[in-house]
């Protein structure tokens, strides 16, 4: 005699999905339901302040981004921040991934220690910055100190106004960042040396490769993949940059700090419009994933080594 045929939810499968169901359907729910009604905002002119003059639009709220000079603007603003601070945190995390890699007294306090910038949360981390930076901060004070020194007081200024000169607010922003950035990149670069093979070392060394040349042809390859992922994540990061501009710079002075996440900010909960600021929610990701498209396409294909 045959099996009798099982129903779908008595099989294995089945019985597997049935029992996902109801995490899987929460997790649409929750992802998926507040997406789909922020593009459906997004197509509409919603102003709290008008609430009874809600109005299906379509994409005039992009539109009208687009052709406003204060989203360039912000983009600019925004551009320049990301540059500064995704080459910032490369660059340093590469440095201290390299220098960590290497055998000395203490290396693993240090990188117990690392992780500590990372560990603090966004905001804190712009408070303790605008202290820092502040006007009777740790760095004037360093200033006025070394200020005080013979031949020095005519090479050091005694104190700079970081957060409230357009010069340098944004670049103070880009240094508290990097700060709290740092150990990320490092501790994925540092994970990435590790998986080096160390007979290619020995290799270089027998063939007499000086230590230039042995990074650039050994440990360059092999760090590809980790710089892809380091530079995507910073970057929609640096993109997305919001609280620590709203505790250090509150987007001042002027618009020097105006990054567009800021601008999404003020349409939301100053000017209460918020079809066009979820509008800009969806031009930043838009514009991210253009980001990440291009580092794929640069580094991705260059990433390839043979073990």
């Amino acid at each position: 005699m045959t099996a009798p045929r099982r129903r779908w939810w008595e099989t294995d499968g089945g019985w597997v999905a049935l029992l996902n169901a109801p995490a899987v359907l929460l997790i649409l729910g929750l992802v998926l339901y507040p997406i789909g009604y922020s593009v459906w905002i997004s197509m509409h002119r919603m102003n709290l302040r008008r609430p009874d003059q809600v109005k299906f639009v379509g994409l005039e709220n992009y539109d009208r981004i687009l052709h406003d000079p204060a989203f360039w603007d912000a983009l600019r603003v925004s551009g320049l921040f990301a540059v500064a601070a995704v080459g910032g945190v490369l660059l340093i995390g590469l440095g201290i991934a390299l220098l960590f890699h290497a055998e000395f007294a203490g290396r693993g306090p240090a990188r117990a220690l690392l992780l500590v910038p990372w560990a603090i949360p966004g905001v804190v981390n712009g408070l303790m910055w605008n202290g820092i930076l502040g006007k009777y901060g740790a760095v004037n004070a360093a200033l006025g100190w070394a200020h005080a020194l013979p031949g020095l007081g005519a090479l050091i200024p005694e104190k700079q106004t970081w957060l409230s000169s357009p010069d340098t607010a944004l670049y103070a922003a880009v240094a508290a960042h990097v700060w709290k950035e740092v150990p990320f990149a490092a501790i994925v670069f540092l994970a990435a040396l590790q998986a080096i093979p160390g007979d290619q070392y020995r290799a270089a060394r027998v063939d007499g490769s000086s230590p230039w040349r042995t990074f650039r042809y050994v440990t360059l390859p092999w760090l590809l993949h980790p710089l892809l992922i380091v530079a995507i994540f910073q970057t929609m990061t640096a993109f997305r940059t919001f609280d620590l501009i709203y505790t250090l710079t509150g987007g001042g002075p002027g618009r020097a700090t105006h990054v567009i996440a800021w601008q999404t900010y003020t349409q939301a909960f100053r000017f209460l419009n918020f079809g066009h600021a979820n509008a800009y929610s969806y031009l930043i990701a838009l514009l991210t994933l253009a980001l990440t498209a291009l580092y794929v396409s640069l580094l991705y294909r260059r990433g390839a080594v043979q073990a």
